[in-house]
C-alpha cells in the first residue's frame, strides 16, 4: 500500500484493514513515497510522514512500514518500488491496494505494464456505493482493464466492499489551518504528532482532481 500519507488518517486504515480480511492477505507493507511525480504541494519531509505511518500501524500485527524510498532519496515510481520489495519479499503473491482515483491513472504511470500485470489490484472506491455510483465505479476500473487489454495486458482488479468514511489527507491539513481538532479523524498517536511537531499551519491547500472518466 504506497501513497504519500500526508498524513495517514483512519480511512487509509480502513482501507488497508479491509483488503486484509476480504482478501485473506498475510501482511500489509506500508510505503510512503519520497517525493511523488506530481505531487509537491503541502507535502511534508519523509521523516514526518514515516514517522506518522510507523506510529499509526504500531499496534498491529500484520501491518509493517517501510522506508525503502527513503533510501533512493529520488522521484518514486511504483515499477521501481515493487522490484525492491520483490527482493525484500521474494516468492510472494503481489496485491496492491490502491484508491480509485490513482487506479484510474495507472496506464499513464512510468512502466506500467509490467507492474500492471504481476499485481492483483484492489481498488478502494472513492464515494459512498449508492447503486448507480458502484456501476461507476466498476466503469472507471473497467476501463482501465481495457487499456491493458488493447496492449495485450491482462490485469486483475477487485473493489474492496468497505464502510465510506469521508476523510482525506486534504482535509486534515485543512483542518490544522483553522486550529480544529482532528481527533477521531487519525489515530491518536498521529493526532499528537501533529500537534507536538506544529505541522500542515502553514501550508497553502490545492484542489484534489477530478476523476476523468475517458481514458485513451
Amino acid at each position: 500500500m504506497g501513497g504519500s500519507f500526508n498524513p495517514v488518517h483512519l480511512g487509509h486504515l480502513i482501507i488497508a484493514e479491509t483488503a486484509l480480511s476480504q482478501f485473506a492477505l498475510d501482511q500489509v507493507v506500508w510505503v510512503p513515497t519520497y517525493q511523488p511525480p506530481h505531487k509537491s504541494y503541502d507535502l511534508l519531509p519523509f521523516a514526518h510522514r514515516w514517522a506518522m505511518v510507523h506510529q499509526a500501524i504500531a499496534d498491529h500485527p500484520n501491518f509493517i512500514a517501510s522506508n525503502l524510498e527513503q533510501k533512493r532519496q529520488t522521484i518514486s515510481y511504483a515499477h521501481e518500488t515493487w522490484r525492491e520489495l520483490q527482493t525484500l519479499y521474494p516468492n510472494t503473491d503481489w496485491h496492491w491496494i490502491i484508491g480509485l482515483d490513482a487506479f484510474h491513472k495507472l496506464p499513464h504511470w512510468q512502466n506500467c505494464g509490467v507492474l500492471a500485470a504481476h499485481c492483483r489490484w484492489l481498488v478502494a472506491p472513492r464515494h459512498p456505493a449508492a447503486t448507480e455510483e458502484a456501476h461507476s465505479q466498476q466503469i472507471y476500473c473497467q476501463q482501465v482493464e481495457a487499456v491493458f487489454l488493447r496492449q495485450g495486458i491482462s490485469i486483475q482488479w477487485d473493489l474492496l466492499r468497505m464502510p465510506q468514511v469521508d476523510i482525506s489527507s486534504s482535509l486534515i491539513r485543512a483542518y490544522c489551518r483553522m486550529g480544529r481538532s482532528l481527533r477521531y479523524l487519525v489515530p491518536e498517536a498521529v493526532r499528537v504528532y501533529i500537534h507536538t511537531n506544529h505541522l500542515y499551519q502553514n501550508f497553502v491547500s490545492q484542489p484534489a482532481p477530478e476523476i476523468n472518466s475517458q481514458l485513451p
